[in-house]
């Protein structure tokens, strides 16, 4: 699996939509989607990629996990 983060911004880190779906395991529009659900309007638009911050990263791992959990079953 290849990471690619991006440091901008007094050492913040960013991420690419490509990065986070190899590492949430969803798909692209389901990023998308819960981007815009959840405004996380925060972004860097850097060599024709949209780049989010590491804070947008772990909320939606959080979102992904909930998910995951309840459709398992485990509320």
């Amino acid at each position: 699996m290849k990471v690619i983060g991006f440091v901008l911004d007094e050492n913040k880190k960013f991420y690419d939509v490509n990065t986070m779906i190899q590492i949430l395991g969803v798909s692209k529009t389901k990023i998308q989607r819960e981007i815009k659900r959840n405004n996380f309007s925060e972004f860097h638009k850097y060599k024709n990629q949209y780049l989010y911050p590491e804070k947008t990263l772990f909320n939606l791992m959080e979102i992904v996990l909930i998910e995951k959990l309840e459709n398992d079953g485990y509320n």
